[in-house]
């Protein structure tokens, strides 16, 4: 008797270890939602922060209505299952992005959103030789799929550079944000909180 006790604590012990090690699968009806630029956020019953100019988590949020919250502005907003969603307060009103997901995973997922009053953005290489994004108005979100490298990245209105980021090292199956604001250009790893 007293040899099965080991045992049984260490075969609690593993079971408990596998169930740190991966976050629960969110159920079959849900969406993926964040915040851009949102240091106080409620996203259905979900806290969320963001700093300024960065992107919050995704959380997951059943498919359908729910209220979303920032700062002083709230809605109500519709999402379906199995997309990702970026909300940004737009003055008394919440914009809802619907934003790409990294299905590529040889690729790098680059998400570029215009969160500034500049009336079009490009996102290029820092030395602006090499477009990346182009046209993004403002409130809205421009995307592409990359390789995965170490690269100086910029926004740009024309020829002048908003906003630099230096030595952005770029992974395959990996997505990020870089959210431009009227004090700059910031860049967020994408990721998922199921809890």
């Amino acid at each position: 008797m007293n040899k099965l006790l080991p045992l049984l604590l260490l075969s609690g012990t593993t079971v408990l270890a596998q169930e740190l090690l991966y976050d629960p699968a969110p159920p079959a009806n849900s969406a993926f939602v964040r915040v851009l630029n949102a240091p106080s956020a409620t996203l259905g019953d979900k806290a969320v922060t963001a700093d300024k100019g960065a992107a919050s988590v995704y959380v997951v949020i059943p498919q359908g209505d729910f209220t979303a919250k920032i700062g002083g502005t709230s809605g109500k907003l519709k999402v379906e299952a199995g997309k990702f969603y970026s909300v940004v307060a737009d003055g008394t009103k919440l914009n809802l992005l619907t934003d790409p997901s990294a299905d590529n995973r040889a690729k790098a997922l680059l998400v570029i959103y215009n969160l500034s009053k500049i009336v079009s953005i490009d996102l290029k290489t820092a030395d602006g030789k090499t477009a990346v994004v182009s046209g993004v108005k403002p409130g809205e979100s421009g995307s592409r799929a990359v390789n995965g490298i170490t690269v100086d990245l910029a926004a740009f209105s024309g020829t002048k550079a908003l906003g630099t980021l230096k030595g952005v090292k770029l992974e395959r199956g990996s997505a990020y944000a870089l959210v431009l604001t009227d004090s700059g250009l910031t860049l967020t790893t994408s990721s998922t909180k199921t809890k």
